[in-house]
């Protein structure tokens, strides 16, 4: 490998990494502030990415999580992150994650870190944070829309997200009273580069839920499920990422979630979680446009959905901003996956209780997209799609998160 080659790859490896820490900061940013009391709070995660075109990639995977509290002067708290992988709250594991911290200031609802690395999911946060329009914990057993003006950032990522969002409340046997609150996106695109250069529309949607307690100022569980088509290439192309979190204790074993029933059933159905497994027939790495540009835009859309969700009339929830920790390092399959932790909602059923006996995955094409969409979805996840690679051709091109 020549200079320029070993240069250029190491900067991408570089922005990528990058997309990593912002995505987890944020990810369990939500988490974290939603937390009103000092002390750490344990979760876990899972998630997947695919990909079907003519190939298939797939990564699953799952981690353990801490995030901290400490409360400073002027209204101001600071949340620390780091993960469990290694078992040391040094936080360091083999991923290279370490910790990670940032500054809620409650008198403007913004997140502050001096990390130049997270500026953009910096300031994808704190633009939607003030566009929130309705008080969830008033709006309990209502529906409503909430829309955020993306116009600022450039094409290759959405001028606009719409999305629908519900809140119900609920009652559990251990945890008692619960809300839990889903965000249905409109479809929305945006605009992507493939093989010779040619640019092309890339259709999306993105549907999430999350569980909170009365108050809606702590975070229990967390869904989100994205996908996104298209035909840049000149073939049907599709790639989904799903992620859940849920709280646990010190041990990793899951809270209570006992008495969960058919109306949290009904509301995550909606949502997408797939209840097929991908056959991966033959085997390609993710192409550029979804190195380039999707990665970014799961990062946006998982942000927007989440504020929504928890959206507040104050800074004690004002930050709610879902995404996978791994999904970089997924996408360029640095991190192995596990080929028995199947379907996420497999893996939900698996690990907590009530979720078992819950029909809450759907089959594919209930993310509202076009049939033609639904069709490419619904081949890849069969494992119906074969031959040829996986349509990137040419330089990544992976943009710094530091520039929207």
């Amino acid at each position: 490998m020549n200079k320029q080659k070993r240069a250029k790859h190491q900067w991408t490896r570089t922005a990528l990494t990058a997309v990593i820490v912002g995505i987890v900061l944020l990810l369990f940013a939500q988490v974290a502030v939603a937390v009103q009391d000092t002390g750490k709070y344990h979760y876990k995660m899972i998630s997947s990415i695919e990909y079907s075109g003519k190939g298939q990639f797939k990564n699953r995977t799952e981690s353990l999580f801490t995030v901290g509290k400490e409360p400073l002067s002027d209204n101001k708290v600071q949340y620390s992150i780091w993960t469990d992988d290694a078992g040391s709250d040094a936080g360091s594991d083999s991923l290279g994650f370490g910790r990670v911290s940032f500054v809620l200031d409650w008198a403007n609802r913004e997140i502050v870190t001096s990390n130049g690395n997270l500026s953009f999911f910096q300031t994808i946060h704190n633009h939607c944070a003030q566009s929130l329009e309705n008080v969830t914990a008033a709006n309990i057993g209502k529906t409503w829309k909430q829309s955020f003006d993306l116009s600022f950032l450039d094409a290759s990522l959405p001028s606009e997200l719409k999305l629908t969002v519900t809140a119900v409340d609920l009652k559990t046997d251990v945890l008692g009273d619960m809300i839990a609150v889903r965000a249905l996106s409109e479809p929305f695109t945006f605009e992507t580069t493939g093989i010779e250069d040619k640019t092309g529309k890339v259709n999306c949607k993105v549907n999430s839920v999350y569980l909170f307690d009365p108050s809606v100022e702590q975070i229990y569980m967390s869904i989100s499920v994205f996908e996104a088509t298209t035909n840049v290439n000149g073939f049907k192309e599709r790639v989904r990422h799903e992620l859940a979190t849920y709280m646990t204790d010190s041990a990793a074993i899951p809270v209570d979630f006992t008495g969960l029933g058919k109306k949290f059933e009904k509301l995550v159905r909606k949502v997408g979680l797939t209840n097929k497994d991908m056959k991966v027939t033959k085997p390609t790495s993710l192409p550029r446009w979804v190195r380039r540009d999707a990665l970014r835009v799961i990062g946006l859309a998982d942000t927007c959905a989440a504020l929504a969700c928890e959206g507040a009339p104050n800074p004690v929830v004002s930050v709610c901003i879902p995404a996978g920790r791994m999904v970089a390092m997924q996408g360029l399959g640095h991190i192995a996956g596990s080929s028995q932790l199947g379907t996420i909602a497999t893996s939900l059923a698996k690990d907590i209780g009530p979720i078992g006996s819950m029909k809450i995955a759907v089959a594919p094409g209930i993310m509202g997209l076009s049939s033609m969409q639904a069709g490419a979805i619904a081949g890849g996840t069969a494992g119906g799609v074969a031959a040829g690679g996986g349509g990137g051709g040419g330089s990544d091109g992976v943009r710094s998160p530091a520039a929207p």
